[in-house]
């Protein structure tokens, strides 16, 4: 979530009830009261489209806003609010953005509403710290092969894990237009290449585990929370989302469920697919199978002996070398699995290697 955006740090009252909603859930509300000291809820018009719409007080003609939220991603990576209301009476309007930010614009009754327009009021999904996140709450899971489909010895002994706290966890891979935010804002040092697969919503990938750390510093100091990659631990219980079946949604792979060599998806074996072209699991994340293989925080270990049992990232042990989850679009489904493991060098990059972001949520 990035800060919200606001004209005025107090207004004249309280609006309590969406009245618009446009396309991509942006949500609208606004209070008002007039010159006598009456309060009320505004009301949404008969004419509105998936951008805008027109709101009203009660029966003065002239007493009506105009808001639009523009789609201007392709222009400058951000939503776009104007408002431009006929009245004098005083009034909060509230525009809510999908990661819960707001923008307001108010006025005192008695005088002249402005105008406003705001081209940069909302940063994009898919650009910088724009990022879309689940909720991921805190539980315990039995970590490794609990399904008994394929299991390999990495994947043992089955351990008991509890994650104390609830997580804020990307909802896709960090994609090719974030990471190129990272890079022109000076937080990032590699430009990694495609493969001329295309980049904006793709997985960025030719990543190494040390460039995303670059990249969780920065997107830590544009946003104000304090982001990092998965602890193992945590991805498998995101994946799995409540599961003990070999994938998200049973033992068998499907047909056109996630991108692998053997998946039925239009890109498999040959390219990645744009983020999110996949259902969510039951905790509203994409592609946990597939795609690309996400670097985590842990370094490698052979099997589970020894390993945490509080969710943390486990730091000990051939830590010259960094733990992926997940498979990618070259690898054949058994490895797509919830609980299958996979090594890379720390300072290795490959065109199946990304990753996604998380942070834990304070109470």
């Amino acid at each position: 979530m990035i800060p919200a955006v606001s004209f005025s740090t107090e207004g004249p009252c309280t609006p309590t009830s969406d009245v618009l909603q446009f396309d991509g859930d942006y949500r609208v509300r606004m209070c008002y009261i007039t010159g006598e000291g009456e309060t009320g809820q505004a009301r949404a018009g008969v004419w509105a489209s998936s951008q805008s719409g027109i709101l009203w007080f009660f029966s003065r003609e002239n007493a009506e806003v105009l808001v639009k939220v523009l789609d201007g991603c392709e222009h400058n990576g951000h939503r776009w609010v104007f408002v431009a209301p006929v009245t004098d009476l005083g009034f909060e309007l509230r525009v809510t953005g999908p990661n819960g930010e707001t923008w307001t614009h108010t006025n005192e009754a008695g005088t002249t509403a402005p105008t406003r327009s705001d081209t940069s009021a909302f940063r994009c999904s898919g650009v910088g710290s724009g990022l879309e996140s689940a909720v991921i709450p805190a539980g315990s899971f039995q970590m490794g092969c609990v399904s008994g489909v394929g299991c390999l010895d990495a994947e043992f002994p089955v351990h008991s894990v509890t994650i104390p706290a609830s997580l804020a966890v990307g909802k896709y891979e960090v994609t090719f237009s974030e990471w190129d935010a990272c890079v022109e804002s000076g937080g990032c040092r590699h430009v990694p290449d495609n493969p001329g697969w295309g980049r904006g919503n793709r997985p960025v990938v030719w990543v190494s585990w040390w460039d995303t750390q670059d990249y969780v510093a920065w997107l830590s100091a544009e946003t104000g929370y304090e982001y990092r990659l998965l602890s193992e631990s945590e991805w498998e219980y995101a994946a799995r989302a409540g599961t003990r079946t070999a994938y998200s949604w049973g033992n068998e792979i499907g047909i056109n469920r996630a991108n692998c060599d053997g998946c039925g998806s239009r890109w498999d074996a040959d390219r990645t697919a744009p983020v999110g072209s996949f259902g969510a699991n039951l905790f509203g994340l994409h592609d946990m199978h597939g795609n690309v293989w996400e670097w985590v925080e842990d370094c490698w270990n052979e099997s589970y002996v020894g390993a945490p049992s509080d969710g943390s990232a486990w730091l000990r042990g051939g830590c010259s070398g960094r733990v992926l989850r997940g498979g990618s679009v070259f690898n054949e489904p058994g490895d797509l699995r919830s609980a299958l493991r996979g090594l890379w060098l720390i300072g290795g990059r490959f065109n199946f290697i990304g990753f996604r972001v998380a942070r834990t949520l304070t109470p």
